[in-house]
């Protein structure tokens, strides 16, 4: 069947599928625009904004760069470090571990976050695997080339649309299309949407959303390059310029002279005169000597209190430590002052790892759900906790104090994992401390039955009763 609404052809899409597909494309194109802007400041590409007022019209095209967006974004990304998941102290109990290493997710995450932050919000999607790829296929997704709708009655999405090609015209020719029906891979020939349906059994959009700052009335949040940053960005751009061009006038004095005669400062003359250190003179005309003066040397200081001006304001917009933009101060910082300077930054990363939690929960169900095919998660799932790295810096000197205390008052904690984790260690370096544990636990455990028998290890080995690692093959 072949539909047309509003310049949307497909064949193999419901009237419904159309018009989802038309409301999906129209919102891509009106959103299209403010994320480049975005990405163009992300990536320090945004050209110089002359008020027209201070700068010569020769430095209006100097490429000058600022990474300031760049900052605000990847700074909150790198607090966030994701551990995994637990059920009841157990981890990975539904065994996912594969699936995610196998899509390489410690990498494919912070992607995602980072494009969180650059433009509000990223996706993750789940999609069944073929052909030698893992059970279930888990891509990150930015806003740029990925759309979707809001469900408010159920919190979630209701469709979503991810352009997988262009055409000569910059226009989506191919797309991957998820509703909660069917994923479909949809291609663009001749102006018509052609389909290929998968059927999709979990009855969810297999799209997660990953939001910054969510609110009611913007569900899909704000990006941490505001309107506020941007103008920061601009205004600091400017100051460098002016700040160039004032280094320029004062790499050369400006100096003047009365009664020369006429040509004494023709042709390459001019450069001379200021970059030598003697000048001769001969007398004017009327036989006068002419006088040599020198204006008052400019300063460029106004420049650079303005340009530290706006990075502080900077950093007041985006919880940055002053130190992320250069502005250190000329004693080394303490553990204590490193604490204060980014605990604002640490607590927005905390907040949205609590955003960040539901998503990741739906997207463990979801792969659970592709990979045993099933029409609904375990009922157990709903207890899955998302576990991750602390975001507040806290010296290990402090943290181990803190345990050490913590242990006396409360012994049972020192046999904790939590109590490993106050002091710093990755659940990595857990998980090994505790294989150690483990087989050191099991040979004293050998000794102690040896010693009530009477017996010794060597004396076994020498019966035949335990074999030796030289004895084996």
């Amino acid at each position: 069947m072949s539909l047309e609404l509003t310049h949307v052809r497909a064949i193999g899409l419901s009237d419904d599928e159309v018009l989802t597909l038309r409301r999906l494309l129209t919102l891509w194109s009106r959103k299209r625009f403010k994320n480049a802007l975005l990405g163009v400041y992300y990536d320090g590409h945004r050209v110089l904004r002359d008020l027209g007022i201070s700068l010569p019209p020769e430095t209006r095209n100097i490429q000058a760069a600022l990474g300031w967006p760049a900052k605000a974004v990847q700074y909150l990304t790198r607090k966030h470090k994701f551990e995994g998941f637990s059920l009841n102290g157990e981890v990975d109990p539904f065994d996912m571990g594969e699936v995610f290493e196998r899509n390489n997710f410690g990498l494919e995450l912070p992607q995602a976050l980072n494009s969180t932050y650059k433009q509000a919000v990223s996706f993750i999607s789940s999609t069944r695997g073929v052909d030698g790829e893992p059970d279930v296929v888990l891509q990150a997704r930015d806003a740029e080339w990925t759309t979707a709708l809001w469900d408010k009655r159920r919190r979630e999405i209701s469709a979503a649309l991810a352009i997988v090609d262009t055409d000569e015209n910059d226009q989506p020719c191919e797309a991957v299309f998820y509703t909660r029906d069917a994923v479909l891979n949809i291609r663009r020939e001749w102006g018509v949407w052609k389909v290929d349906r998968q059927p999709n059994r979990t009855g969810r959009v297999l799209v997660e959303p990953f939001i910054n700052d969510p609110q009611i009335s913007r569900p899909f949040g704000y990006s941490r390059i505001t309107r506020e940053v941007r103008y920061l960005t601009d205004a600091a751009l400017r100051t460098l310029v002016r700040t160039e061009v004032s280094a320029e006038f004062f790499a050369s004095p400006q100096r003047y002279v009365l009664g020369a005669k006429e040509g004494a400062f023709s042709g390459d003359n001019r450069w001379s005169a200021v970059m030598s250190r003697l000048l001769a003179l001969d007398v004017n005309e009327e036989g006068e000597k002419p006088s040599v003066g020198q204006f008052q040397q400019m300063t460029m200081s106004p420049h650079l209190e303005h340009y530290r001006q706006l990075a502080q304001n900077f950093c007041a917009a985006t919880d940055l430590p002053q130190s992320s933009v250069g502005l250190f101060s000329e004693t080394p910082a303490s553990a204590e002052a490193m604490e204060a300077s980014e605990a604002r930054l640490s607590e927005t990363a905390e907040y949205q790892w609590r955003v960040f939690r539901h998503p990741l929960k739906r997207l463990a169900q979801n792969v659970v759900m592709l990979r045993d095919n099933l029409s609904s998660p375990p009922p157990e799932m709903w207890k899955l906790d998302v576990k991750w790295t602390p975001c507040r810096y806290v010296s290990p000197q402090a943290a181990a104090d803190f345990t050490v205390k913590a242990v006396a008052a409360v012994p049972k904690i020192g046999e904790t994992t939590e109590a490993l984790r106050g002091l710093g260690f990755t659940t990595t370096q857990i998980e090994g401390m505790q294989a150690e544990w483990r087989r050191s636990s099991g040979a004293s455990v050998l000794e102690r039955v040896l010693a009530a028998r009477g017996d010794s290890p060597a004396a076994l080995v020498g019966s035949g009763q335990v074999s030796s690692d030289d004895d084996e093959g």
